[in-house]
């Protein structure tokens, strides 16, 4: 008799190539532009998504006389784990083609940032990378500041708002991403009727914290803290809890968070941006830090669309 049991290897029907077409049309590429970037002609681009669709038992694209529409709400669903098995795969790929990477390499990582899949690549390196070491610590960002100045740390992955200068000329800095920082409540408010703000921020030395003080010293108005956590998932509940208004970068926002914005009369707050920092000249830095870098390329195509969503909400 046959085995009827699911393989662990999964459905062997679907290919890297059915991924790889699909979330180039889900990311509003044509079929013809789609077929450029696979190298493939755009019929069987075409063929590649109705195969999956046949394969997975659902319509994933919305689309009428061979333009896309968008995403169904089966292909919003697939979509994330499309992208996590692409970023996988590149992630592997380039790790074996590198020299194994080995050593002692001691890494900063923010507590007070959404970083996507951050945790899951550092993870998945030292799994590829048996001889590596890899040592981390997460703290606010302004603390892993204090750790690279004092040489304390290999590299370190923190956020920012404005232009960041290094102390050290030696340092190599790498953008990972860039995202608007948004009021948000679970309920409107008038700017203008409000006399105090109460506001659900990180603690000192969080840079979305001065980012908020700063903005509300323009219009003259006072913000007192209504709830202060370390923790982004306290500062998410309270916020969801209706405790006051907090400061978040898109990526983070729950689906009951609604922005405040110009129309509410709330100040424009400043782009937030997530920076990698290699202190050390160390060559394992160096190609731990090419991974990471490759890893957040993926994982910010991910977001982007979620993004876009959240700010039309």
């Amino acid at each position: 008799m046959f085995n009827c049991q699911p393989s662990p290897l999964g459905d062997r029907r679907v290919t890297l190539e059915h991924l790889r077409a699909f979330v180039l049309l889900a990311e509003g590429n044509g079929f013809q532009q789609a077929g450029l970037q696979l190298y493939r002609s755009q019929s069987a681009v075409t063929q590649s998504l109705k195969r999956l669709e046949e394969i997975l038992g659902c319509k994933l694209l919305e689309r009428r006389q061979g333009h896309i529409l968008g995403l169904t709400a089966d292909g919003e669903r697939f979509l994330p784990a499309a992208n996590e098995i692409l970023a996988r795969t590149s992630e592997a790929v380039s790790a074996m083609q590198q020299p194994e990477i080995a050593g002692r390499l001691l890494i900063g990582v923010p507590d007070d940032f959404k970083v996507v899949d951050l945790h899951g690549a550092i993870s998945r390196c030292a799994e590829l990378n048996r001889n590596l070491r890899l040592e981390v610590v997460s703290a606010l960002s302004s603390q892993l500041l204090h750790q690279l100045d004092n040489s304390s740390l290999d590299l370190a992955i923190f956020k920012c708002v404005g232009d960041f200068t290094p102390s050290d000329p030696r340092w190599q800095c790498h953008l990972l991403r860039r995202e608007p920082l948004h009021w948000v409540a679970t309920q409107r408010h008038d700017f203008d009727r409000m006399s105090d703000i109460p506001l659900v921020i990180f603690p000192d030395g969080c840079c979305y914290r001065s980012a908020a003080l700063a903005a509300l010293d323009q219009p003259g108005k006072h913000g007192y803290s209504a709830y202060v956590s370390a923790s982004y998932d306290n500062i998410r509940a309270a916020v969801s809890a209706g405790l006051g208004i907090g400061v978040l970068p898109a990526s983070a926002l729950a689906e009951d968070h609604i922005i405040l914005g110009k129309r509410e009369g709330f100040p424009e707050l400043p782009m937030v941006e997530l920076l990698m920092v290699q202190a050390s000249q160390k060559r394992a830095t160096q190609q731990l830090a090419d991974f990471l870098t490759l890893s957040s390329a993926m994982k910010s195509q991910q977001i982007s669309a979620t993004q876009t969503d959240v700010t039309q909400h």
